[in-house]
């Protein structure tokens, strides 16, 4: 990438997506159970939910180049989640909160790796999204593929 190209996606964009994305209640509960019984990454999810928004995808020998950004924090964010969860009934509430928010910091790492990683892809328009779908296929979560394949919208209610 040149100088003068500006990056296609952010950190603060993706950031910002994911905490108003992942706010949706039916949202939160599915990336959960994604994270906990398929063992997806809720942040590869969310990079791929912001393409299949913004209708962009990319090459199919692209998607080992992307899992590979994840490998060098994945295990560490695994290992410090079970550590949090071992710990919960066993400190305070505000040690515990601390622990939350270094939890995701260390979200915002993986999310950064992501970000570097898309803007170093070749990003196709695409009319017909399915980066979501795929992934979920690939884990075996079809059901889930269903709740995160909606529009963004459709998870907000209007009053």
């Amino acid at each position: 990438m040149n100088k003068q190209t500006r990056p296609l996606l952010t950190l603060d964009q993706l950031w910002q997506f994911s905490l108003q994305y992942y706010s949706a209640r039916e949202i939160k509960e599915a990336c959960l159970h994604l994270q906990n019984h398929f063992h997806g990454n809720v942040n590869l999810l969310l990079t791929l939910k912001w393409l299949d928004e913004a209708q962009l995808t990319f090459a199919p020998q692209d998607w080992s180049t992307l899992t590979h950004s994840l490998t060098h924090i994945d295990a560490l964010l695994r290992d410090y989640r079970d550590l949090r969860r071992k710990l919960k009934a066993q400190v305070s509430d505000a040690l515990y909160k601390e622990t939350l928010h270094f939890e995701l910091q260390l979200e915002k790492q993986q999310q950064t790796a992501l970000v570097n990683c898309i803007n170093t892809l070749e990003l196709n328009p695409c009319e017909t999204p399915q980066l979501v779908e795929q992934y979920c296929l690939q884990l075996g979560a079809e059901r889930l593929a269903r709740i995160f394949i909606q529009p963004v919208q459709a998870h907000y209610h209007t009053p």
